[in-house]
């Protein structure tokens, strides 16, 4: 949507340093594509090559430090968080489509459903008895709603999630698509040579104004909900086991695994491919890099990182190893000291 450069200002906080107020941005884009009806974000001096370059028609920067270098005819924007005013730049330029409100005609709404004003449901979506639909919340094509599920208001359920029985979702959570809410813990107890399916009785419980990207899962609870805190955001292909607890605004990156009962306090980050084990738990503010196995608890503000795949007692002896490596290091240092010292004596 074009938007003027006075606009753009006048709209995220930002000063006009350089350009006509009245010239008009079309879209963004970074500095190296950008074109001169597009705006772009300069946030680190180490671009300074790339913005020396670019034809953007407009650039977002912290200071006006950057003039001798940007281009002549490049207009400059700045704030005193560029990154932040970016967003709101793009979310100016490039707002989302609302789904219309209402319900489609080949949609499926079963008896006693609670659907709030402004709400949208899409074609071929179905919404089961007893579930409850926050105002302005949208129900896009081929989602399934299970029975007595409640959703908050201002909810985004794209295309193709399904949402077993009895979900709870906060306010303005947004579920990406092929996500599926609630399908059965993975509990078995092994009795006479074969798996028993223990019975998944709880259900998840979501919070406000949580992302779930698309392709991801989380089980109910066997006995207690598996619960997602609010501010939290999960990316694609994420997998939460059943009864896991997550806390507020933690960042969960894709094809991480959490296992039943296990879970994450506030902040924590999990990256990306990492695993957290049954009953390990990450405090609060902790963070897990990228294809980390946690086993135990990682205490709060600690980063961890690294996993190793071995016989179990052989990996168990070689961390022992690794864990005492310190100590052997100083001790060899002393002994080439005093291996020095000795050399030196024999030599006079």
């Amino acid at each position: 949507m074009p938007v003027t450069l006075g606009e753009l200002a006048a709209n995220t906080g930002a000063t006009l340093i350089r350009g006509d107020a009245l010239a008009t941005i079309d879209a963004a884009g970074n500095l190296s594509e950008a074109t001169p009806r597009q705006i772009a974000p300069f946030t680190d001096d180490k671009f300074l090559s790339v913005l020396s370059k670019t034809r953007a028609g407009a650039v977002i920067a912290k200071s006006d430090s950057c003039l001798a270098t940007l281009p002549a005819d490049t207009a400059l924007l700045c704030a005193a968080d560029p990154e932040m005013a970016f967003i709101d730049i793009l979310t100016l330029l490039h707002p989302e489509e609302p789904e219309p409100a209402g319900v489609d005609a080949r949609a499926v709404i079963e008896a006693d459903v609670e659907l709030a004003a402004g709400v949208s449901v899409g074609p071929f979506a179905v919404i089961r008895k007893g579930a409850r639909i926050g105002a302005r919340t949208q129900i896009s094509a081929h989602a399934v709603i299970g029975q007595n599920c409640t959703l908050g208001e201002d909810c985004r359920i794209l295309p193709n999630v399904v949402l077993y029985p009895g979900i709870k979702i906060g306010n303005r959570t947004i579920i990406h698509s092929g996500s599926v809410i609630g399908a059965d813990g993975f509990g078995y107890k092994f009795r006479g040579g074969r798996h028993v399916k223990v019975p998944q009785v709880s259900i998840v419980e979501i919070g406000d104004d949580v992302e779930i990207g698309a392709n991801s899962c989380i089980d109910r609870g066997a006995l207690s909900p598996t619960r997602i805190g609010n501010g939290t955001k999960i990316d694609n292909l994420v997998q939460i086991g059943h009864g896991a607890s997550v806390g507020n605004h933690c960042i969960l990156c894709g094809q991480a695994a959490i296992a039943g009962s296990s879970g994450m306090d506030d902040y924590a980050v999990l990256g990306g491919n990492a695993g957290l084990a049954d009953h390990a738990f990450m405090g609060k503010g902790s963070k897990a890099g990228a294809k980390s196995g946690i086993s135990k608890f990682v205490p709060p503000g600690q980063e961890v990182f690294g996993i190793f795949a071995e016989e179990r007692r052989v990996a168990m002896r070689q961390l022992a190893a690794v864990r005492r490596l310190p100590d052997f290091i100083e001790r060899l240092r002393d002994v080439e000291k005093k291996l020095a010292a000795l050399e030196a004596q024999s030599g006079k």
